[in-house]
């Protein structure tokens, strides 16, 4: 019972956290990919 507490509280701040900064972590890793093909393409 307490580790289903527990697992619950975890999930319920994981859900919390992509909510708030879900967006802005994906728009970082889209910039960094873009980033790397622009490197990318610098050096051939």
């Amino acid at each position: 019972m307490q580790q289903n507490i527990e697992f619950e509280r975890c999930i319920d701040f994981l859900v919390r956290m992509i909510d708030k900064y879900g967006d802005e972590v994906l728009r970082e890793l889209e910039e960094e990919k873009q980033n790397k093909k622009e490197k990318e393409a610098a050096v051939s």
